[in-house]
C-alpha cells in the first residue's frame, strides 16, 4: 500500500466520540487523555487518513523532559509513515512551546520502533525501566502486562525552539513533512 496523505491534529472535543468509537469496550483511552488534556497535563496528537484516525501519540507534559508516550499506528497502516508524521509533529509542537529536548521509551523487543526513532535523530540513554500494567485489548478483554522499555532522547538547539509554530503537520504521499499553508 502506498503512504497515504496524513494530517496530525491535537485532540479536539469533537474528536473524542469519533475515536473511542473504534476503541475495545471499556478501554477510555481517548477519554482519559481528554481528562488529562483538559486539565493541562497531556496533549494527545491524532493521526488522521481522510475522516479515519489511524494513529496517536501522546506528549506527557507532567514528566521532566516532557516524554512521548504511548505512540500508536493502526496494524494495516504501519509502514506508511503515520508514525513519522506523528513524531514529527510532536517535535513540532515542542518547538512551538519552547522545549528543546524530548524523551521517550521504546520495548527493547520492539526494534522496528526503535529503527524509527534513531532514523529521526533520537539516542540510547542507558537507561532502561521495567513496568507492569493493565490494559483492555482489541476484543475488550482486561489484561496486565509487563514491559522493559529503554529511554531514547533527542535534544535540538534554540534556534529550532525558535522557529515558526506549526498547529499541524502533515505527511505528504512521498513521504516528506510539509506544514499547512
Amino acid at each position: 500500500m502506498q503512504p497515504a496523505f496524513v494530517e496530525v491534529r491535537e485532540l479536539s472535543a469533537s474528536d473524542v466520540d469519533r475515536i473511542e468509537a473504534d476503541e475495545p469496550a471499556g478501554k477510555g483511552f481517548v477519554r482519559e487523555m481528554w481528562r488529562l488534556q483538559m486539565l493541562g497535563r497531556s496533549m494527545l496528537l491524532v493521526a488522521w487518513v481522510g475522516d479515519v484516525p489511524v494513529g496517536s501519540g501522546q506528549l506527557d507534559l507532567s514528566a521532566a523532559p516532557i516524554e512521548l508516550k504511548n505512540l500508536n499506528v493502526r496494524p494495516d497502516r504501519r509502514g506508511q509513515g503515520v508514525g513519522t508524521a506523528l513524531v514529527v509533529a510532536a517535535e513540532a509542537w515542542m518547538c512551538a512551546h519552547g522545549h528543546t529536548r524530548l524523551s521517550l521509551g521504546v520495548a527493547v523487543d520492539n526494534p522496528a520502533a526503535r529503527r524509527l526513532y534513531e532514523r529521526l535523530g533520537y539516542v540510547a540513554t542507558g537507561e532502561t525501566s521495567t513496568v507492569t500494567y493493565d490494559y483492555v485489548d482489541a476484543e475488550g478483554r482486561a489484561c496486565t502486562a509487563t514491559e522493559t522499555d529503554e529511554s531514547l532522547v533527542k535534544v535540538w538547539n534554540a534556534t529550532v525552539a525558535d522557529a515558526p509554530a506549526r498547529e499541524t503537520t502533515y505527511l505528504s504521499g512521498d513521504g516528506r513533512s510539509r506544514e499547512r499553508a
